[in-house]
């Protein structure tokens, strides 16, 4: 179930080359000091024995990853962190996959993001960063009729190596139609195809769709190789008589390491802009501590917590999942980062999801392919490193003003923002009945 996903990537890769949304400069610039030039304050936050309220102008994007927000809302751990979303009740219905407008103008403050849809844009908008991670997606793909053709998975129980039975796969699209995601990445199709030795512009011929009309031509028959980069989609086709001929997790698994570095950028989260970062730090952080919240609950119990959103995410989408299905995509698909996984984000050099590491390539790929111009760094993308690095210090901090706070309705109120991953108002709580 995936939900739409992803991502259109690089997205704009394809329609950053076509002169849609896209990417910065001989020197960084006004774009490279957009995110690089973010720095929240070094000092604590005051003690305190109550939460500031803070209405946001949201946005979930309508997609099975994006859209965990929501059952933050229906649990009430938005409101338990001081926070309310408007337009109420879950916020904007605004894609800021595709578009980021809405939060270059100011109709929204924050919401549900792609950090590679940054990267395609960076020329352009040059104050959207994402300010969390909670998660890598793996969905892109090639499929086809269940049984038709052979897969990678089956040549290689045959005992091919992954190089030959990718050769083998993808010589079955020689002379055929491929259908892709109008405006997503190229990237996953031109890795498969080199590596396979297919010329996709001479051997294939490639019509782009929506992801629903993609599903739509398949089922009709007007091609029998797809390539969809949403979950939801995906789910839709493989549960009725499709299968992958070759995923991304596959490829990232076999191929070497510098040819799979920028397909492993498929970050996603949330995103905003610097200006509102730099007022609002500490709205980022209790936001994002809902996230981390989500994310144990989702792990814990990943049907149950996609019970609370599943309604939503169908009446958005238009898809008909059960949470079962919704679940399995964060099992398969999304590969979710809980508060200390996410630690290798930002400081595991030798992590294959290393921020740093794998931005990097991919902006190179960008400004390789003209996309994007030149002299950009990962830091002009995301400050969700320093946010993590934010809620560890708090965690230190409330760990000592725990410890340290005599018994009384404070710390009991401060150990349960802690359960609840905010940090903040932890300390600032334990440090106030301290007093």
């Amino acid at each position: 179930m995936n939900i739409v996903s992803r991502r259109a990537v690089l997205a704009a890769i394809t329609a950053g080359a076509a002169g849609v949304l896209t990417g910065c400069a001989q020197a960084p610039s006004s774009a490279g000091s957009a995110g690089a030039s973010f720095s929240p304050s070094s000092d604590l936050a005051a003690p305190g024995d109550s939460i500031p309220q803070v209405t946001i102008k949201g946005a979930f994007t309508p997609y099975g990853d994006e859209l965990l927000g929501v059952a933050g809302i229906d649990r009430g751990y938005y409101e338990a962190v001081g926070l309310t979303v408007s337009p109420e009740p879950y916020g904007a219905q605004l894609d800021l996959l595709m578009n980021l407008t809405p939060l270059v103008n100011g109709q929204v403050d924050l919401g549900a993001g792609y950090v590679p849809t940054v990267a395609n844009q960076i020329d352009t908008v040059k104050n959207v960063v994402g300010f969390c991670i909670s998660d890598v997606s793996y969905t892109y793909r090639i499929v086809a009729p269940t049984g038709k053709y052979t897969t990678v998975a089956r040549e290689m129980t045959a005992g091919k190596t992954f190089t030959e039975a990718l050769t083998t796969v993808m010589a079955q699209l020689k002379g055929e139609r491929l259908i892709c995601v109008e405006s997503g990445s190229p990237l996953f199709r031109n890795a498969v195809a080199e590596a396979a030795g297919l010329d996709l512009e001479k051997d294939v011929t490639i019509e782009f769709l929506s992801s629903p009309d993609m599903v739509k031509a398949g089922f009709a028959g007007r091609a029998e190789f797809l390539s969809p980069s949403s979950a939801v989609h995906i789910v839709q086709l493989q549960q009725d008589g499709w299968e992958p001929l070759v995923d991304l997790r596959q490829v990232i698994d076999n191929l070497p390491a510098e040819q799979t570095l920028p397909l492993r950028f498929t970050y996603s989260g949330l995103v905003t802009t610097t200006d509102y970062a730099q007022d609002n730090f500490e709205t980022l952080l209790r936001f994002t501590s809902v996230i981390y919240r989500l994310i144990d609950e989702m792990q814990a119990d990943s049907e149950a917590t996609a019970a609370t959103f599943v309604d939503y995410v169908n009446s958005y989408t238009g898809t008909d999942l059960t949470a079962a299905e919704l679940a399995g995509t964060f099992d398969n698909i999304y590969s979710l980062r809980g508060f200390d996984e996410a630690t290798a984000f930002y400081t595991d050099s030798d992590d294959p999801f290393f921020y740093e590491t794998v931005a990097t390539a991919n902006l190179a790929v960008l400004a390789g392919q003209g996309v994007i111009d030149e002299g950009h760094t990962p830091d002009e993308l995301s400050i969700a490193g320093k946010v993590y690095a934010a809620l560890v210090r708090y965690r230190q901090e409330a760990d000592k003003a725990l410890a340290s706070a005599p018994a009384g309705d404070l710390k009991t109120r401060a150990q349960a923002q802690y359960d609840a991953r905010n940090y903040l108002d932890a300390y600032r709580f334990a440090a106030a009945a301290q007093n």
